[in-house]
């Protein structure tokens, strides 16, 4: 049985499927070898791909919490224990296996069948493997996602290194197409498949297989990775991801307007944007002293325009009102701190 990791995309109506492999244990006494009576097995099953919110996989690796052991595990066992342990091609080492008659039917298409203690054992397997890979595999594609790839790259490297002077100017602009076109040899394990009854159980009352040509399987869980941010940016030129300014996920935005912050919920059943906002209301020229330094040197520049003929004054002004708004909104919503606005009130004033 093959045991790749599938996904497919259904752009239309923003959802994506991921071909999952569930333990169900295994009740027929009849299948069940009298030495294992005793003792819990589990057959993993292909089940029907579900829909999700577009982005769900991808995301949730970019948001995995290494710390956050019970998080960890889910991850793993959710989407890469089956291949982890059929990539290791040992099926007759299976107590199961070792418990029965084999005959080339079995062994043309073995199942995954494990014991209890099997499936914990590899289960910690799959961690011990896949930690630091994860952990490293992670850091890469959140600095694909930040647009900051070939920066963090520039900053390692040296002027003796060959690629620096390149670095050097690819860092200047980076786009999600610069970087995936840059990087993209190092994802060549990848095929699309056109298959979708395969893909979909032979499901017909899946509406969503209109909308979808073909899906993709691979045994390198960072070849999916890639090729969702690839098919994602094909898709929507203004796709991107996002870090929240507030609980620092990651998201993506569903419409192109400027966000920075996302709808989960973060405290007092707010959502982080909600949040956001409440904090930003909070901060007023009464209770906040950059506010209230913010006001008076708007009231001193009016002044100052009111009675003057001096043209840089009158400039000043004008620039104060319209970028004072902006950097006044900044501050309200974290965008800049609160040391970075008072230096620009600071600098806002005719010099002597």
């Amino acid at each position: 049985m093959n045991y790749e990791l599938e996904i497919a995309f259904d752009f239309k109506n923003s959802k994506e499927y991921f071909v999952r492999y569930e333990p169900i244990e295994l009740t027929d006494s009849e299948k069940i070898p009298e030495k294992l009576k005793n003792k819990k097995l589990y057959v993993f099953e292909k089940v029907k791909p579900k829909a999700k919110n577009i982005g769900t996989f991808l995301l949730e690796f970019l948001n995995l919490d290494f710390s956050n052991a019970l998080h960890l595990n889910y991850f793993l066992v959710h989407y890469f224990l089956v291949n982890f342990i059929a990539s290791k091609k040992n099926y007759l080492n299976f107590e199961y296996y070792k418990s029965i008659d084999l005959t080339s039917e079995i062994m043309d298409n073995p199942k995954i069948i494990l014991t209890e203690d099997e499936f914990i054992d590899y289960a910690e397997g799959t961690k011990l493997l896949y930690f630091s890979f994860i952990d490293s595999t992670q850091f890469v594609f959140r600095n694909i996602a930040e647009k900051i790839y070939f920066k963090t790259l520039f900053e390692s490297s040296t002027e003796e290194d060959s690629d620096y002077e390149s670095l050097k100017i690819l860092k200047d602009n980076e786009t999600y197409e610069s970087i995936l076109d840059n990087i993209s040899e190092n994802f060549k394990d990848i095929k699309m498949n056109f298959d979708l009854d395969s893909f979909f159980l032979g499901s017909n009352t899946n509406k969503s297989k209109d909308n979808i040509r073909y899906y993709y399987s691979s045994n390198d869980f960072t070849c999916l990775l890639f090729i969702c941010m690839k098919e994602f940016m094909n898709y929507k030129n203004s796709f991107r991801i996002i870090k929240c300014k507030n609980c620092n996920h990651y998201f993506i935005p569903k419409t192109a307007h400027k966000t920075l912050y996302c709808d989960n919920i973060f405290k007092d059943d707010l959502t982080c944007k909600e949040f956001a906002d409440k904090v930003s209301s909070s901060r007023t020229y009464a209770n906040d002293p950059i506010c209230k330094k913010y006001r008076n040197r708007y009231k001193n520049l009016s002044k100052q325009a009111s009675i003057s003929n001096n043209p840089e004054v009158l400039s000043l002004y004008e620039r104060y009102k319209v970028d004072g708004a902006v950097m006044l909104d900044k501050y309200k919503h974290d965008e800049i701190s609160g040391s970075d606005f008072k230096k620009w009130i600071d600098r806002m004033k005719i010099r002597k």
